[in-house]
């Protein structure tokens, strides 16, 4: 299958490749390979510092109120108990099963 971007090119007969492309690319020389380091990466801060300059502001405080409230149902939901009793059709939760019941119909 061809790329969708592919251009076919015709090629009159009588025409030499230019020198360039005969030519192959001389070999890097032993010392310059020695030489070669690995790029560093980016630290994970840098990039998501960067990844938050591009995000308008606006949409920084949206996503600054939505943890927010996030971590206030976390924070609320860990810490304050329900005021009203345990209904009279269920077991309370300290005496439950997490395997599931045979129906006895």
């Amino acid at each position: 299958m061809r790329h969708p971007l592919h251009v076919a090119l015709s090629v009159p007969v009588g025409v030499p490749a230019p020198a360039s492309v005969a030519a192959p690319a001389p070999a890097p020389a032993p010392a310059a390979a020695a030489r070669h380091r690995k790029p560093r990466r980016p630290s994970p801060v840098r990039t998501a510092l960067a990844a938050l300059a591009l995000v308008p502001p606006a949409g920084r405080l949206a996503a600054g109120l939505g943890a927010a409230g996030v971590l206030a149902a976390t924070v609320l939901t860990a810490v304050v108990d329900p005021a009203a009793p345990v209904a009279p059709d269920r077991v309370p939760a300290g005496q439950s099963s997490t395997f599931a019941q045979v129906s006895g119909n």
